[in-house]
C-alpha cells in the first residue's frame, strides 16, 4: 500500500510541476506576450507570438512589416516578420558571424517554427539570408552564414548549403571547425557511419555527372557513372532509373556486378543490406545473392 502511495505522490509532483511550468500566450492592447501562472514573463508589444518549445527555453515573437511597392496603376503591398528569439528571462538570442557583426532580428520562413520546436537540442537561425546553428541555451554553435545548416547522422560533422553562381543550391559537408570536407559541390550526401563513409550525389547539377564516395577525412575513393544510393567498405549499390528502374550491386575489389530486382535498399550491417520487394522486406547478402525475409521486432 505505501508503493502505491509513494508512486500517487510522485506522479502529483510531476503534475504540480508541469501545471507550474506551464506557459500561454496572452493579449493586451492588441500586442501578444506570454504569462506562465498568470505572471507576464513576455510583455505584450509583440504583433504575433508562439509559445516556448517542448524544452521550456524558447520562444518566436514577431514584429509585421507591411511595405508598399510603387505603382503607377495599382498600390500593392506586401506582409513580412522580423522575429526575436527569447528564453524565459526576457532575453534575446544575439548572435555574431566572421566579421564580428552581431544580430538579433531574425527572419520568418515557413520552416523557422518546424525548426526551432522540432529539434530538442538546437535550432537554425537565418538573418539577412543566411542561417546559424545556435542551442537552446541561445549558445552560438556556427559563425559562417550559410544556405542551410544541420547537424547529420554522426554529430561531429555539419550538413552545410550554399548557393552557386547559378543560384542552384549546392550541399557540402563540415567538420567540427567549419572546415569543408566535402566541397559544394553535390546536391545531395549520404553517410554511412559503419564504415565511415559518404555518397556524394551529383543529381540533378550538371549534365554527365558522377556520384562520388568520399571517406571521413574529405579523400575521394571511388566514383560511378551510376546513382549510388548506399557504399559499404567493400560495395556500391547502384541505382538505373531508365530504360528500366533495377539495382546495381557492384564489388569494388572485383568490379563484378549484379542486378538485384528491387525498390528499395538501406544499409544493414557488413556484406548486408535490407532490401524491399513491394511490400516485403528482406536481408540481402550482396557477397553471395542470398536474401531471407526480415522480421522487424
Amino acid at each position: 500500500m505505501k508503493s502505491y502511495l509513494y508512486i500517487f505522490f510522485l506522479a502529483f509532483l510531476a503534475m504540480r510541476g508541469f501545471a507550474q511550468s506551464q506557459t500561454a500566450a496572452y493579449r493586451e492592447n492588441g500586442k501578444w506576450g506570454i504569462k506562465e501562472n498568470e505572471n507576464v514573463i513576455i510583455p505584450a508589444r509583440f504583433d504575433t507570438i508562439f509559445n516556448f518549445d517542448s524544452t521550456g527555453k524558447v520562444c518566436l515573437a514577431c514584429f509585421r512589416i507591411v511595405t508598399s511597392s510603387p505603382n503607377k496603376f495599382i498600390k500593392v503591398t506586401s506582409t513580412s516578420y522580423s522575429c526575436n528569439y527569447l528564453n524565459k528571462k526576457n532575453q534575446q538570442l544575439v548572435i555574431r558571424n566572421q566579421q564580428n557583426d552581431t544580430f538579433s532580428v531574425f527572419s520568418y520562413g515557413k520552416n523557422t517554427l518546424k525548426q526551432y520546436l522540432n529539434k530538442e537540442y538546437y535550432f537554425t537561425a537565418g538573418t539577412k539570408s543566411k542561417k546559424f546553428l545556435v542551442d537552446k541555451d541561445f549558445r552560438q554553435i556556427t559563425f559562417r552564414g550559410y544556405h542551410d545548416i544541420r547537424f547529420c547522422e554522426e554529430p561531429k560533422f555539419y550538413m552545410a548549403q550554399m548557393l552557386n553562381e547559378a543560384d542552384m543550391v549546392v550541399t557540402g559537408l563540415l567538420n567540427e571547425r567549419e572546415e569543408v570536407l566535402i566541397p559544394y559541390e553535390y546536391s545531395s550526401l549520404k553517410l554511412n557511419p559503419q564504415d565511415s563513409l559518404i555518397v556524394a550525389c551529383s543529381a540533378g547539377l550538371r549534365l554527365k555527372t558522377e556520384d562520388d564516395i568520399f571517406n571521413y577525412e574529405g579523400k575521394k575513393l571511388i566514383s560511378s557513372h551510376r546513382h549510388v544510393d548506399l557504399a559499404t567498405k567493400n560495395f556500391l549499390v547502384q541505382h538505373v532509373f531508365e530504360p528500366k528502374e533495377y539495382l546495381v550491386i557492384y564489388n569494388i575489389l572485383t568490379r563484378e556486378e549484379k542486378i538485384l530486382n528491387a525498390d528499395e535498399a538501406t544499409l544493414h550491417k557488413e556484406n548486408e543490406i535490407l532490401i524491399r520487394i513491394k511490400r516485403d522486406w528482406f536481408i540481402y547478402n550482396m557477397v553471395n545473392g542470398e536474401k531471407r525475409p526480415f522480421k522487424q521486432i
